[in-house]
């Protein structure tokens, strides 16, 4: 049943979420970069294989057949398995964690562009039966996610300097939405954790995340720029996707609530993994 009371502002604040997310990540891509990595078939292939196929099918391992999760809890893990591409991967996956710049901003676009087709076609999958349109889904990836990241693009390829003065308020406004959704979804998440305690989630969120980083290593390739790379821009996923999709087509509190558990999760490992990275990076790619 739907709180009205509940869904509203957290539905709006997941709008900006996504927005905000969608847009620094438009201002972050140089077509120059782009073209190049454009050129390596094979290894969009595989990055393409770990973020479309391979962590969806981690989520429904350990969802539907490791944990036997509650519904609630497997919808939100399933959330954020089928919603990848974030900005974060530039920051998280660059060259000061010793991997390719070049190849993180391909994939801040590529995989938010692309999941306007994989995320309708992945929800209908793994919620088999459910209330989940693909209408609904597509109508919300192209107006909240692809328009703000083409405008990104626009912007950063007409008026470079501009977007280099948008980028961090932009992010900002992201921070700020991640945190009021925490505030708004306070008692959900109360409620969640104490779900996610007693039916495991916490760990079927964790053993995706942790084998979603080793997906993306191994699929990297020879190359240890891109192994960086893609470790890390396969375990994050789309907070502000998901975040939208639980508030809008699920309406319920601990849905949304258990995609921020994820998030929180996917950030401590990827922070821990990030360290190392920069620790022991000695090339620049």
């Amino acid at each position: 049943m739907e709180d009205v009371g509940f869904v509203n502002p957290a539905k709006i604040v997941a709008m900006v979420l996504l927005v905000s997310l969608m847009l620094h990540a438009g201002l972050e891509v140089n077509l120059a970069h782009l073209k190049l990595v454009l050129k390596d078939y094979a290894l969009l292939g595989r990055a393409f294989l770990a973020n479309f196929i391979i962590v969806p099918l981690l989520g429904v391992l350990f969802t539907r057949v490791v944990f036997h999760l509650s519904e609630p809890i497997a919808a939100g893990i399933l959330l954020m398995a089928i919603c990848p591409g974030v900005p974060f991967v530039v920051l998280s996956g660059g060259r000061k964690k010793g991997g390719s710049l070049g190849f993180a901003v391909a994939l801040a676009f590529l995989l938010p562009a692309l999941s306007i087709i994989t995320v309708p076609i992945t929800a209908s999958l793994v919620f088999p039966g459910s209330v989940v349109s693909a209408n609904s889904i597509v109508v919300t990836l192209v107006l909240f996610q692809l328009v703000p990241l083409l405008l990104g693009i626009l912007v950063n390829a007409r008026a470079p300097q501009v977007a280099a003065r948008l980028r961090r308020p932009i992010l900002l406004v992201g921070f700020i939405a991640i945190v009021v959704l925490l505030v708004v979804l306070g008692g959900p998440i109360a409620r969640a954790i104490g779900t996610v305690y007693g039916s495991l989630g916490g760990l079927a969120a964790a053993c995706v995340v942790l084998l979603s980083l080793l997906t993306g290593w191994v699929l990297g390739g020879r190359e240890r720029a891109y192994r960086r790379t893609l470790s890390v821009g396969t375990a994050l996923r789309n907070v502000g996707l998901a975040a939208l999709l639980a508030t809008s087509v699920f309406g319920r509190g601990e849905v949304a609530a258990m995609v921020l558990v994820y998030l929180i999760i996917q950030m401590i490992l990827a922070t821990l993994l990030g360290v190392f990275y920069t620790r022991s990076a000695t090339e620049v790619a």
